[in-house]
């Protein structure tokens, strides 16, 4: 009877979406595939255990996660490895960890938890000042780590939340004045390469060889897939080396190389229905909290999947967000199935 009580498309819908990034890493780099395998299954058995706890419980704990994200978040600087001139990385043995990653949960369980316990949602200042600081705090170790992908993605997680919750619309235009008026400092904080990235979106042609060159190969690649693809191996841009990380940022581009404009209607498809999903328990929640949580499930798949979507056809500024459940990352992919197990225990109330 238990089973009964499982969404199956929560699951099922995630394993077809996850198929399509198998496939393309199989294709362009078996390696990578093998150990994206691996953590696929581990992922699968930590959405089951996720699903089978009572979600309340998160409710009366959120202050120790947030607190553990926050060190593990302060640990990658003084532990962590780097790699590309990034820390984000801790390493456990065999083990390589993303904690930026699951500063994505900690931070809708926050969220949740704290605007949820709130009658007036912050018509108190100092709840708005307690909200906005722990907020910042995330977002900042994130941000200097350098990665301004997943800084994007914790700031997606706050609007949608904040703006589903029936916070005062004020607040966003004050954010929208602070982020003005502080938009100089703000550009000043970027590194030099996330600058030419932002340049570059605005015209790739200022740097062909250099911050345009991955846009560039992304679009020739996805126009080159034409209606029904190369095929599967026949991937020219990816296999011969000219489409840079077709196996996380720009797997989409690889994808469609080989699969064309089929196989792009399918993913969008699977996207779609799972994004409905998560809109659909969020609307049928029994408490406000269970909403907000998966509301704060919803903003992650839906914000990433647009981004990584829309840098790889040069829309948007290229910014490192993995493709949920498709790119390559071990850290993304567990993330991803504590999320779905989360809203799968949501559905289980409803």
């Amino acid at each position: 009877m238990k089973l009964l009580r499982h969404n199956f498309f929560l699951l099922v819908i995630p394993i077809l979406i996850f198929s399509l990034g198998f496939v393309t890493l199989l294709s362009t780099s078996p390696d990578r595939a093998k150990n994206q395998l691996v953590f696929f299954v581990i992922g699968v058995i930590i959405y089951f255990v996720v699903a089978s706890i009572d979600y309340t419980v998160y409710k009366y704990y959120f202050k120790y996660i947030l607190g553990l994200i926050v060190f593990l978040l302060l640990a990658t600087f003084i532990l962590g490895g780097i790699h590309l001139g990034a820390v984000r990385w801790l390493s456990f043995g065999f083990l390589n960890i993303q904690p930026s990653e699951f500063a994505k949960v900690a931070l809708i369980i926050f969220l949740a938890s704290f605007l949820s316990s709130k009658g007036e949602i912050l018509d108190n200042v100092k709840d708005a000042l307690y909200i906005f600081a722990m907020f910042f705090v995330v977002f900042v170790l994130v941000l200097i780590q350098p990665d301004l992908g997943t800084a994007i993605i914790l700031f997606s997680i706050l609007v949608g939340i904040l703006f589903y919750a029936g916070v005062n619309k004020l607040y966003f235009l004050v954010a929208f004045l602070f982020f003005g008026i502080f938009s100089t400092p703000i550009w000043n904080l970027l590194h030099d390469y996330q600058k030419r990235r932002i340049l570059v979106f605005l015209n790739p042609t200022l740097d062909i060889k250099g911050s345009g060159y991955n846009v560039i190969q992304s679009i020739i690649a996805i126009g080159s897939g034409g209606i029904f693809g190369k095929g599967f191996g026949h991937g020219t841009q990816s296999h011969l080396n000219f489409l840079p990380a077709h196996w996380t940022d720009f797997i989409f581009a690889s994808f469609a190389e080989e699969w064309g404009f089929v196989g792009i209607a399918m993913m969008v498809i699977l996207f779609t229905l799972l994004l409905l999903i998560l809109l659909f328990i969020a609307h049928k929640a029994t408490d406000a909290y269970a909403s907000l949580l998966v509301i704060g499930v919803f903003m992650v798949f839906f914000s990433q999947f647009v981004i990584n979507v829309g840098m790889n056809l040069g829309v948007m500024p290229v910014t490192g967000i993995p493709l949920p459940l498709v790119s390559y990352g071990g850290s993304s992919l567990l993330s991803s199935f504590i999320l779905l197990g989360i809203a799968q225990s949501v559905f289980k109330t409803t």
